[in-house]
C-alpha cells in the first residue's frame, strides 16, 4: 500500500474513508491508486500460478479502476519493455495520487472552516426571518 494511505489509515480511518472517497469522486479511471506496481505484481503473479482457485470477480472491489486496469495488463503479458512501462505509469499515478491526497489534506481543515461559516450564515439568516415575519405579524393586529 502506498505510504501515505497506510499512515493515514492507522492515524485515522475516517478520515481515510474521506480521502479514498474524495478521490473516487475526483477521478475518472486514470490516475488514483493505493498499491504499489510491486504489491500489483505479485497480486498478477499470485492470479497467474493459482488461477484455477481465484475468483476474479470477488477480486475486483478491492482495487480501484486504474489498479484493476493495470492488473488484467499484467496478467495478459510480461515483456519486459511493457513491464517497465507500466511500471513508469503506476509511478506517475501514485505520485499523482499522493500530490492530490497531501492537498486534499491541506485544504481540509479550510473546507471545515467554510462550512462552519455557512452554517452560521444560515442560522442568523433563519433567526432574521423569524424576526421578520414576527413584524409581519405584529402589524396585523395593530
Amino acid at each position: 500500500m502506498l505510504k501515505i494511505f497506510s499512515d493515514l489509515k492507522s492515524a485515522d480511518e475516517l478520515l481515510y474513508e474521506d480521502v479514498v472517497t474524495a478521490c473516487k469522486a475526483d477521478d475518472d479511471g486514470t490516475w488514483f491508486i493505493t498499491k504499489t506496481f510491486g504489491e500489483i505484481k505479485q497480486v498478477a503473479q499470485f492470479i497467474q500460478a493459482h488461477s484455477w482457485e481465484v475468483d476474479m470477480a470477488k477480486l475486483q472491489p478491492r482495487f480501484t479502476s486504474y489498479e484493476w486496469t493495470l492488473l488484467t495488463s499484467l496478467l495478459q503479458t510480461n515483456k519486459p519493455t511493457k513491464l517497465e512501462a507500466r511500471e513508469q505509469q503506476c509511478k506517475t499515478a501514485a505520485q499523482k495520487t499522493e500530490r492530490f491526497v497531501k492537498h486534499w489534506l491541506d485544504t481540509n481543515e479550510t473546507r471545515k472552516q467554510i462550512a462552519e461559516m455557512q452554517s452560521r450564515i444560515k442560522r442568523r439568516k433563519l433567526k432574521s426571518d423569524m424576526q421578520e415575519e414576527w413584524e409581519k405579524l405584529q402589524k396585523i393586529f395593530i
